[in-house]
Parts: structure tokens; sequence; C-alpha cells
């Protein structure tokens, strides 16, 4: 910008608070009144400064969470959320969290859980990594009472030996047991023989059942098993059921064939109605 006529100093930048900096062409200087209006600036009488703009802490903090998107109200994003989307109200996610989506009324994503999406109802809570949750009420109290919820679970074998799946492929990572709650669930599971790639031989198993988590988190299964492709007529004869993975968690366990490497997903339906009494 050229000196306007008449003014041995001009402005220099504006900082990130609005506050207009001059310069007499070497060194900073603070402009008065007639300088910062002859400019087209507002001159501020009270901090003695030349301001561009109204400074807004409410819009610092939109900076400091850009990559964060809340709409509604009472929405919480705590410490290192990032790249999360909340519409709705009351909603928080408990930090830690990466690349979610929560939408809804009292929902609530625990810490450390990324790519995890609340996608309606109220009174839900994601307990795991890549969980798709629809809320069921609560029963107008509780987060996680009722809810009906989706998670992804895949592996590889390469003999006969039993291997749990994990969930997003995360090395260790199950489902969560939940206290004083049955969860019903459906488990779609494939396998598919990719050390001989001119077959491709595969199997498709389904499980379905329950189980009953007591406040020690102590697992009672009830569940059947169907060879959707029976074996045989698909080249594998393998099985697949659900069970404790820790003593917090459970998960689909898988077991292959001796000499055959197969590559193992496993999607995986969870109903949970958990109780505040206590099993």
């Amino acid at each position: 910008m050229n000196f306007k006529k008449g003014f041995k100093i001009k402005p220099k930048e504006v900082t990130g608070i609005g506050e207009v900096l001059f310069t007499d062409g070497t060194n900073d200087v603070v402009p008065n009144q007639l300088a910062c209006e002859a400019y087209g600036y507002t001159y501020n009488a009270v901090t003695g400064t030349c301001v561009a703009f109204e400074y807004s802490t409410q819009g610092q903090n939109f900076f400091n969470n850009v990559s964060n998107n809340k709409l509604g109200s009472n929405n919480t994003t705590e410490k290192a959320t990032k790249n999360t989307l909340i519409n709705g109200t009351n909603n928080k996610t408990k930090g830690n969290n990466n690349n979610c989506l929560v939408n809804g009324r009292k929902h609530e994503i625990e810490n450390g859980l990324n790519n995890t999406n609340i996608l309606a109802g109220s009174f839900a809570k994601a307990l795991n990594q890549g969980e798709v949750v629809i809320g069921g009420g609560g029963f107008g109290t509780t987060l996680g009472l009722a809810q009906t919820s989706f998670v992804q679970q895949s592996g590889q074998t390469e003999n006969d030996t039993e291997t749990l799946l994990t969930t997003q492929n995360l090395n260790s990572t199950h489902i969560q047991k939940v206290a004083n709650a049955v969860i019903g669930f459906e488990a779609n599971v494939i396998g598919i023989d990719i050390s001989d790639q001119s077959t491709f031989d595969y199997a498709y198993i389904q499980i379905t059942g329950a189980v009953k988590f007591n406040n020690s988190l102590t697992s009672t299964y009830h569940q059947t098993r169907t060879n959707i492709v029976a074996p045989g007529i698909s080249g594998l004869s393998v099985t697949a059921e659900m069970k404790d993975a820790e003593a917090i968690s459970f998960a689909v366990a898988v077991t292959g064939l001796e000499e055959k490497t197969i590559q193992w997903t496993a999607d995986i339906k969870l109903w949970q109605n958990k109780t505040l009494k206590t099993f």
C-alpha cells in the first residue's frame, strides 16, 4: 500500500485479533486516530488501537475447532476431537476422536474411537472402533440402555488354529462387553481361500444368538451356526462362533484349514438391552 498524501506512515498488516499495525517504511509505529481513519479503519479510543474488525472469542473458539462442525445446541467435543460433525442437541465426543458423525439427541462417543457414527435416535453410546449405532431412547434416562449397532471384523488364517477376528483390522481390538446387559447378535462371516487363485473357494456362515453379561462381565452364550453355503459345495469346510476375546471383549472366532490362506470378514449386527439392575 502507498503512503496517503500528507502521511508518513501506512498500514503494514492486520493481526489475527483485528489490530492494524502501521509502519513508516522502516519501523513499526502506533497510528493516531487521524491516520487510522484516513486509511479506512476504526480507531478504538479505549485501547488506543487501530482496528480492522472487532475480535470475538467465539470466533477464536471456532478456529480452534476448525475441523469440527457442531450444529444445534449443547454439543461438546472434548480434547483432540478432529474432523467430526455433530448435529442435534446434548451430544458429546469424549476426546481423541477422529472422523466421527453424531446425529440426534443425548448421544456419546467414547474416548479414543475413530471413524465411528451414531446415526439416529437418542441416548446411544458408541464403544467400538468404526461402529455405526442407532439409539433406542434409553428409556428416557441413561445412555446405552437400548440401541442397535453394526461392527465390522476381519482377519486371516493360514492353518486350522482358531483365530479371533479383529474390529476394523486393528490388532487386539474386539467388541466391548457391556455389564448387566443382554446383547443379541447376527454375524455374517465370509472366508475366501486366497491361496488357490484358480478356484477362490469360499465359505459363508451365519451365526445368530445372544449373550448375557453380568456385572463382572462374565458371559453366557446361546448361539446357532448356519452354513449358508454348505461345506463341500464351495470347497471349504470351516467353522465360526461368537466367544470371549478378553475379559472385557468378545469377537467372532474362526477356524480355517491347514495349508490354506483364508481371508475373513464378519459383518456383525448387535441388539443391546442393558439394565440398571445388577445381574
